[in-house]
């Protein structure tokens, strides 16, 4: 079910033929919803909202308090601990199961929130970080202190801060509000987290599978959370493209030429064929001369055209926001490939697919001067998958590449746990919903059919669930996954600081709730 041109004209939507009024992304938003007006503005949710203001302290404590214990998945460090501090707040939150989820690797978190609702969603939470070298931040990335950065009058400083504990608590301090007014949420809840998001969630379809028959029961999977960048712009994806990792080696030993054990005087490669020089040459026969078309047989194949609805929003797109909507890689991008304008570049990133050389190594890279011809070559390496494009599929084209091209002896390994690309039409409730209350506090957000990157959001949107999927809030925080990761708590007059955060929480859910289907 997706929005057509008739429809979106219908809407309001003649900019995009050319007539002279402005693109709005709210002529996405199918028709006035005067009572979900009434709604955010009634005494109900006014009570809920100052509830929050006068919690603001407790609410503070409760990310702080979690964002102390550790969870670093890539270390197993505190995973356990942070699973069962999740489990302990699902129950202090009312649910009446909440559980831990074995699975091959690190264990995930089931809980459920029965409500007695109409209406059920699905909301995913991770709770595993990026590892960190206390050395570098200016405060402990595990103290989660409180310290001013400008812009902001305030921020929380810690690892996890905005990816993704931070959030995670904020949703769960939202949701307390609301039961400690009302007595209930205005919707059953089915949570399911996920403890190796950060390893590309290997093993989260375990958690899943247990529960398919009941997540099939929700009407939508809803993720609501501080979405604002720092100038208080919001980016709305509607999904997000697959991605297909791998490694690549060229060792001497497979190859049977070269040295085979160990690394041997670089003299020698008078004599000596080079495993460096044989990875090189396999990469290079994978793309063109720039490196940005693929020359893989058949790895163009499955892609299907964009659909109206996706081609409506990325022209609303270039027409709205154009070089405005690359700003912060304006300061580390110089050119876009091909010397493509803003507007190109766009396209592309929407409805390109790509590989990508992510880490390459062999040899000695340390300082000075080292002699050597190595006895192998490593390269990682990454494609963004856009529809119908399959991981898998992928991957073995991959494969029949370097076979075909007398590469058979270079190995090959997938990596990461096979996030598939993901697609939720604008006209779906759950996305009516959230742009209805981004329309109430007057932000327009861009809307993209995809986000660039990689989520585990398909294991919801594809079979067997099948389930519309969107997030959104206000609220800002940033350098996930660098150092002096942070959650805005006091903002300005652009973005929305823990309170406000939490209030635009409680809209998202009241709004879904009460929006016809």
């Amino acid at each position: 079910m997706e929005i057509t041109r008739k429809e979106f004209m219908d809407l309001g939507g003649k900019a995009m033929l050319g007539a002279t009024i402005a693109p709005s992304f709210f002529n996405f938003l199918d028709a006035p919803r005067g009572f979900i007006e009434d709604i955010l503005a009634s005494p109900r949710i006014k009570k809920i909202h100052q509830y929050i203001e006068d919690h603001k302290t407790e609410h503070i404590a409760k990310i702080q308090s979690d964002l102390r214990q550790p969870s670093v998945s890539s270390w197993n460090m505190g995973i356990t601990e942070m699973a069962e501090r999740m489990k302990d707040s699902f129950k202090q939150l009312g649910c009446k199961e909440a559980e831990l989820v074995k699975t091959d690797g690190l264990s995930g978190v089931w809980a459920w929130y029965d409500a007695g609702a109409k209406k059920t969603i699905s909301h995913y939470m991770m709770y595993d970080t990026q590892p960190y070298n206390e050395k570098e931040w200016s405060s402990p990335p595990l103290a989660a202190n409180l310290v001013k950065m400008d812009p902001f009058a305030q921020v929380l400083i810690a690892r996890g801060a905005i990816n993704d504990k931070g959030p995670n608590r904020a949703f769960l301090n939202a949701c307390e509000a609301i039961i400690a007014l009302e007595g209930k949420l205005p919707l059953n809840i089915m949570f399911t987290c996920d403890g190796e998001e950060e390893q590309g969630s290997p093993h989260f379809h375990q958690v899943l599978a247990p529960y398919h028959d009941r997540l099939k029961m929700c009407h939508a999977h809803l993720g609501a959370g501080p979405s604002q960048n720092r100038e208080g712009f919001i980016n709305m994806s509607l999904g997000n493209k697959g991605i297909a990792y791998v490694e690549l080696e060229c060792h001497g030993k497979t190859w049977g030429r070269g040295p085979q054990r160990m690394p041997i005087h670089s003299s020698r490669k008078a004599i000596l064929d080079s495993p460096v020089w044989r990875l090189v040459k396999a990469l290079s026969s994978m793309v063109d001369e720039a490196g940005n078309k693929i020359l893989i047989d058949g790895y163009y194949d499955a892609i299907v055209p964009p659909t109206e609805e996706e081609e409506m929003l990325v022209n609303t797109l270039i027409a709205k926001f154009g070089d405005k909507l690359f700003a912060s890689e304006r300061e580390n991008v110089k050119v876009w490939a091909h010397d493509w304008p803003s507007a190109e570049a766009i396209r592309h990133l929407m409805f390109d697919t790509s590989l990508n050389i992510d880490g390459i190594w062999a040899g000695y890279t340390g300082p000075g001067s080292a002699t050597i011809l190595p006895e192998k070559a490593a390269v990682k390496m990454d494609s963004r998958l856009i529809p119908n494009q399959v991981i898998d599929e992928q991957i073995k084209l991959i494969r029949q590449h370097l076979d075909k091209h007398g590469f058979s002896d270079i190995s090959m390994t997938k990596l990461g746990g096979g996030d598939e690309w993901s697609r939720t039409s604008v006209k779906a409730p759950v996305v009516q919903a959230v742009l209805s209350v981004y329309k109430h506090y007057g932000i327009e957000p861009a809307i993209w059919p995809r986000a660039a990157g990689s989520s585990p959001q398909a294991q919801y949107t594809r079979p067997p669930l099948n389930l519309p999927a969107c997030e959104g809030g206000l609220g800002h925080g940033g350098r996930a996954h660098a150092v002096d990761e942070y959650l805005v708590i006091d903002g300005n007059e652009r973005v929305a600081g823990l309170v406000k955060m939490e209030q635009s929480i409680v809209d998202i859910l009241y709004a879904y709730a009460n929006w016809p289907e």
